[in-house]
């Protein structure tokens, strides 16, 4: 009896152990990190951030009880050190990975700071880059509440924006009309890759497939593929920066020409994003 016992606590514990490594106890490095503070009327601190492996956090309390330090080199140690961070899961692999590219490659541009409140708080927003001795440099990202400030540079904006939509309790300001940046509207991909009014409803759609060895090579597009390929031309939206990769193979050369064979435009896909030569941006069909 005590032997089935011990099998039957055995197996539950073994039952427990993807669960307990997927909630650790503190974050790795932090990668990304956003907070807000208000200590005129709330007396309220909160900080959502992202960690080397892609785990999640966030903590939320008083000022008084938190005392979350000032500036961003005891700021780190602070997360590192704090036992008290809600862990919310992880990111996927190719999310961390498109993540880190971005941050790898943010530049600390300079902008000009600019009153927006008065009394409302503020929000930061960083990036944190590591060297192989462990010492940090900080990419500001941005703020908002009392004061406006947006980093220009295309990957520093892309980390912004994400870490609006990943911790909106952090940023909830940020959405208040003249406190902070919106998240910016989707862009038409004619606009973005300078279509024009070209006309793409009976475009005739070839595709080549990339290949670092190989070169380039056609691949059979079916009718359902180019009518898709078509409406995407025409209609499809880029909704925001993905990753800064430069990829040399394994993309889809997609081309648009009329009747006449004269070319209308080309789009180069890779796993469902567009390629263009700093990076990649997320698109979507309206």
């Amino acid at each position: 009896m005590k032997k089935l016992c011990f099998l039957c606590i055995l197996c539950l514990l073994i039952g427990l152990l993807p669960a307990l490594a997927e909630a650790p106890a503190k974050p790795e490095r932090v990668i990304l990190y956003t907070y807000y503070r208000q200590l005129g009327w709330g007396d309220r601190v909160q900080v959502g951030c992202v960690d080397e492996k892609g785990g999640l956090w966030f903590l939320a309390g008083h000022d008084g009880q938190l005392h979350w330090p000032y500036g961003p080199e005891k700021q780190l140690e602070y997360l590192a050190a704090c036992s008290q961070l809600e862990y919310l899961g992880a990111l996927d692999r190719d999310g961390l990975e498109d993540l880190k590219s971005l941050v790898s490659t943010a530049d600390d541009a300079e902008a000009q700071m600019q009153p927006a409140a008065c009394d409302a708080g503020t929000e930061f927003s960083f990036a944190v880059r590591w060297d192989r001795s462990g010492e940090a440099a900080v990419v500001r990202l941005g703020m908002s509440g009392d004061d406006l400030l947006e980093n220009p540079d295309p990957n520093a904006t892309a980390l912004y924006f994400w870490l609006r939509r990943q911790f909106p309790a952090v940023t909830s300001y940020a959405g208040v009309p003249g406190m902070g940046p919106a998240i910016p509207a989707p862009v038409s991909i004619r606009d973005f890759c300078g279509f024009g009014d070209r006309d793409f409803s009976r475009a005739v759609v070839t595709a080549w497939h990339t290949d670092c060895e190989a070169g380039i090579f056609p691949v059979e597009v079916t009718e359902k593929d180019a009518e898709r390929l078509r409406q995407l031309a025409a209609h499809g939206m880029v909704t925001g920066k993905a990753n800064s990769y430069c990829v040399t193979g394994g993309t889809t050369l997609v081309c648009f020409a009329d009747a006449q064979g004269n070319a209308l435009g080309s789009l180069e896909l890779y796993r469902g994003l567009l390629v263009t030569n700093d990076g990649m941006y997320a698109i979507a069909t309206e």
